[in-house]
């Protein structure tokens, strides 16, 4: 069960006497947004279709495609006696095509189907879409709360405690899905390791991270989202100017780099 903060409660005990026919859940990665809206769903009635990213095959690209979306308009034409529910995860990861073709759907509305939309970065969604769908904003859960669920999951030792609250307190789904798999939660402990030494390490050092990552550009971009977390988090303990325009260039290079940009020259103009 999805361990939730008071204001997630309370919009999900009044969204089913609301029911408006898109809504966009926005947190932050292992934040629980498709577990969120099983829930919402599953509260007010029948969940119709489940809409996640393809994963990336030699003959296709990672995403959810036109295609995908173009399925639905058969399925959510009929006029159903009971309100039925289409979860569309990870939404910013549907294609210009992808949006365009959902936004359609949108505007045609059935009364009995109710779309849920998920997304990280709901920027990266058409202005449109945004404008059609109530945003409800996944808070995170408290640090007393993420202990609590620790100690559900049964950890119990206190070094790693310390660690999973300092990478994944207030998101309820990484924490649980890093205390299900050690050799993962092994491995983002030693990434940690590596962005506060980035952070807290001089030029040398800094070039000497990127250097080892010019040809890894999962790595490269795994890493940077690390840093940006522990970057955001130094801001809202002491905000500063520097951190601010590190925080931005880095957002740029991860842009870039996303975009398949040179890794190891994205990286260099924004900490050199």
């Amino acid at each position: 069960m999805l361990r939730l903060d008071p204001a997630a409660k309370k919009f999900a005990d009044i969204y089913s006497s609301s029911l408006p026919h898109a809504l966009l859940i926005v947190g932050q990665k292992g934040s629980g947004l498709r577990t969120y809206a099983e829930l919402l769903a599953s509260n007010s009635g029948t969940v119709l279709m489940r809409v996640v990213p393809e994963q990336k095959t030699s003959t296709s690209v990672p995403g959810i495609s036109v295609t995908k979306i173009r399925e639905l308009y058969n399925d959510t034409r009929t006029h159903l006696q009971s309100p039925h529910f289409v979860i569309i995860d990870d939404a910013d990861a549907m294609n210009h095509t992808a949006q365009n073709a959902l936004l359609k759907l949108l505007e045609e509305p059935n009364d009995s189907i109710h779309f849920i939309l998920t997304s990280h970065s709901p920027d990266m969604l058409l202005p449109t879409i945004r404008s059609r769908a109530q945003r409800f904003d996944m808070p995170a859960i408290s640090e007393l709360d993420s202990k609590k669920l620790l100690t559900s999951l049964g950890i119990t030792d206190d070094i790693d405690i310390k660690r999973l609250l300092y990478i994944a307190s207030g998101k309820p789904a990484e924490l649980s899905r890093l205390s299900n798999d050690k050799k993962v939660f092994k491995e983002l402990s030693e990434q940690v390791v590596i962005a506060r030494q980035f952070i807290e390490g001089d030029t040398y050092r800094r070039l000497i991270i990127i250097q080892s990552l010019k040809d890894d550009r999962a790595g490269a971009l795994k890493l940077v989202e690390l840093i940006l977390l522990l970057l955001r988090r130094s801001l809202a303990a002491s905000p500063n100017t520097s951190l601010i325009n590190l925080i931005e260039k880095l957002v740029q290079a991860s842009e870039a780099i996303r975009a398949n940009g040179n890794i190891r020259i994205q990286l260099m103009r924004a900490v050199v």
